[in-house]
C-alpha cells in the first residue's frame, strides 16, 4: 500500500533523497519513497515549476536533480545562523547560483518575509560590512558582494506577485525611500519589498550620496513634491544611510520644504550614528531593525 504525503512532505523527502544521490527518475523516487509513480510525477512537476527541482531528459525519461544551494530548511527553532553562514560563504566564493537557490529555499518554505529580512538578510549584510571594516575584504569586493546580495533579494519580490496577490490590498500612502550611500541601498530594496507586501506604495529613489552639493537640495525637493502629487494619500520619506553628511543634508532639505502639510520623515542608520544625531535631527532615527519595521507598519494607519 502506498504512503500518502502532502506537497510539503514530498518536497522535504525528495530534497533529502536527491541531496545524497545522483539524478533519479520519477520511478526511482516513487519507489524509494513508497508513493504512487503517477502521483509522484505530478508532484515533481510542481516542484520543478517552483524552481525547487531541475530535470534532464535522457531518451524518454526525466531524471530529477537539485541545483546547488537548494536545501531543506528545518527551522522549527527559528535558528537562521546556518542559513546566514551558507549565504555568506556562497557570496564570498562567487557562487551566485547557490546564493539565489538559498533564497529560493526560504521562499519555498513560506517563511515569513519579515523574518527573512530580520534574521537572514540584514545579518548577512552587516557581516559583509564588518568584513570590510576589519580589512578582510576591499572596496571592490564589498561593492560586488552587496550587488550580488541585493540582486538575490529581488527574488523575494516575486512572492508578492505569486502568493495570494489577489488578496493584497494596496493602500494610498506613498513611501519614498532614499539611500545616502552604497551600503544602504540593499536595505532600501528590503524595505521596498516588505512594505509593498504590506500594502504600501513604496518607491526607491536610489543612492544620492554622490549628487549632494549646495544646489542639490532644490532638485531633491522638487522631485519629492512631484512624487507626492501623484500619491492619493500621505507621503512618507525614509532616509537610509550610515553617512552623517548625507543624513543631515537630506533631512534638512525635507524639513525645510515649502509644503502645506509636512511629510513624515523616518531615518534608519547604525547605532553610532543614531546616538550622534538624535539630539540634532528632529525626525525619529532608528538603528534597531525590528523597531524600524514596526514603525513602518504604522504608516498605512496614519
Amino acid at each position: 500500500m502506498y504512503k500518502k504525503y502532502d506537497l510539503s512532505d514530498i518536497q522535504k523527502r525528495v530534497i533529502d533523497l536527491l541531496q545524497n544521490n545522483n539524478p533519479m527518475s520519477s520511478s526511482e523516487i516513487s519507489h524509494k519513497l513508497g508513493t504512487n509513480r503517477i502521483t509522484m510525477s505530478k508532484y515533481l512537476d510542481i516542484l520543478y515549476f517552483q524552481k525547487i527541482l531541475n530535470k534532464k531528459k535522457i531518451g524518454s525519461v526525466n531524471f530529477w536533480f537539485l541545483d546547488p544551494g537548494i536545501i531543506n530548511l528545518d527551522l522549527k527553532d527559528e535558528n537562521f545562523l546556518e542559513i546566514q553562514q551558507k549565504l555568506i560563504e556562497s557570496l564570498i566564493n562567487g557562487q551566485k547560483e547557490i546564493t539565489d537557490n538559498i533564497i529560493l529555499s526560504l521562499i519555498n518554505r513560506n517563511i515569513n518575509l519579515r523574518k527573512i529580512f530580520t534574521d537572514v538578510s540584514f545579518p548577512v549584510l552587516n557581516t559583509i560590512l564588518e568584513l570590510f571594516n576589519r580589512g578582510k575584504i576591499g572596496k571592490t569586493e564589498k561593492i560586488h558582494l552587496l550587488t550580488n546580495l541585493t540582486d538575490s533579494f529581488r527574488l523575494l519580490r516575486n512572492t508578492i506577485n505569486t502568493n495570494n496577490s489577489h488578496e493584497r490590498k494596496v493602500g494610498n500612502a506613498l513611501l519614498a525611500i532614499v539611500s545616502g550611500d552604497d551600503e544602504s541601498l540593499p536595505i532600501c530594496i528590503m524595505i521596498d519589498i516588505l512594505t509593498r507586501r504590506e500594502g504600501l506604495n513604496p518607491t526607491v529613489i536610489g543612492n544620492v550620496e554622490n549628487l549632494i552639493d549646495p544646489f542639490f537640495d532644490i532638485d531633491f525637493q522638487r522631485y519629492i513634491n512631484k512624487l507626492s502629487k501623484r500619491a492619493k494619500g500621505k507621503t512618507s520619506i525614509i532616509v537610509v544611510s550610515h553617512n552623517e553628511t548625507a543624513i543631515r543634508f537630506l533631512h534638512s532639505a525635507l524639513v525645510n520644504m515649502d509644503v502645506k502639510e509636512k511629510y513624515q520623515i523616518i531615518v534608519f542608520s547604525n547605532k553610532l550614528m543614531k546616538e550622534k544625531l538624535e539630539k540634532s535631527v528632529s525626525s525619529p532615527i532608528y538603528s534597531d531593525i525590528e523597531q524600524f519595521l514596526s514603525e513602518l507598519e504604522m504608516i498605512n494607519t496614519i
